[in-house]
């Protein structure tokens, strides 16, 4: 920039011919502009003007250094443009990462009408369970819902995700439910070993506080919430879910929660990326609006079919978060 500013200043002084006139141009001291071109002429190895008490005059190098100067200010001047209506512009591709069970049931109604509002952008969608390196992985945006974030990342929290138990009605008419957690260890528990690794499920009594810790132990366990929640439905056994991902099978009768009174540590939701500095204007119109679709969305569960209340579903949380930061 110290470069093309020598340049800037140069050619000023060569097209009006004076060191005075061309610092009242530039709005700068004189002595800055003669010694910006004294450190231009020494950067080149040239003579570029002739100077005298009276007058400023071209050498032939300098006319020659005039002449590309003028080109690659030009140019210079176009980037400017190109760039300052770019980060005006939602356009381009966005690369977005989410959680695979998510992503599928809550991401496709907002990404839609996202580029109805923006018919430039193009939203490249990666469905993962893994917390993948965003730079690395070319990743503009993830949503992450986990208790926490890495250092390396900015993020934004946008709500949290409640969690219950679930039993289909075939396994409870064949095995009863649960009244207190210390009853679980007669039954069938499903277990989860992918990002949100819950080798145990704690849960807390919502009136007394009552603390209680189970390790699951049943036929399946597996890195991909809907096949719990598939297996859950086929009568397999007890099963910790994501009230977003228990919900329709609630709604449609296959699974019921059980342990109503007990609650289990809620995660959060994030926007994560890596840096707010150059963002481009795609970006953080998106992050804008899936935070604010996100949270608006979001109200409580309706009763399933027997009556049975799923609540905290995904609670609206604080929007802002420092630099903080998740595994998925």
């Amino acid at each position: 920039m110290d470069r093309l500013k020598a340049l800037e200043i140069f050619k000023s002084v060569a097209e009006r011919g004076s060191f005075v006139r061309a610092a009242d141009a530039l709005n700068l001291a004189a002595p800055a502009v003669s010694r910006a071109v004294k450190d231009l002429e020494r950067l080149l190895g040239l003579r570029l003007l002739q100077r005298s008490t009276r007058s400023v005059m071209l050498t032939p190098e300098g006319k020659d250094v005039l002449h590309r100067a003028r080109g690659l200010l030009s140019s210079f001047e176009e980037l400017e443009a190109i760039s300052s209506a770019r980060s005006l512009e939602v356009a381009g591709d966005i690369r977005l990462s989410a959680p695979v069970s998510f992503g599928v049931r809550r991401l496709g109604p907002i990404l839609a009408s996202f580029t109805s509002k923006y018919p430039k952008a193009r939203i490249d969608l990666q469905l993962t369970d893994v917390a993948v390196n965003l730079i690395e992985s070319g990743v503009d945006l993830a949503l992450r819902i986990s208790r926490e974030l890495p250092d390396s990342l900015v993020a934004r929290r946008v709500g949290s995700a409640a969690f219950g138990v679930f039993g289909s009605p075939e396994y409870l008419r064949r095995r009863g439910a649960p009244e207190h957690p210390s009853e679980l260890h007669r039954h069938e528990c499903l277990s989860y070993n992918g990002a949100l690794n819950a080798s145990r499920w704690t849960l807390t009594h919502q009136r007394s506080g009552e603390l209680f810790e189970h390790r699951p132990q049943g036929g399946l366990n597996t890195n991909n919430g809907d096949a719990l929640l598939a297996t859950a439905v086929h009568g397999m056994g007890l099963v910790l879910l994501p009230n977003y991902l228990a919900e329709e099978a609630v709604a449609r009768g296959q699974l019921q929660p059980v342990l109503a009174s007990w609650t289990a540590p809620a995660l959060g939701v994030f926007l994560a990326y890596v840096s707010r500095e150059h963002q481009p204007q795609r970006v953080r119109k998106l992050i804008d609006h899936l935070a604010q679709a996100l949270s608006a969305n979001e109200r409580p569960v309706e009763k399933g079919p027997r009556g049975n209340a799923m609540t905290g579903r995904f609670a609206p949380q604080p929007l802002a978060m420092p630099s903080i930061a998740v595994a998925a």
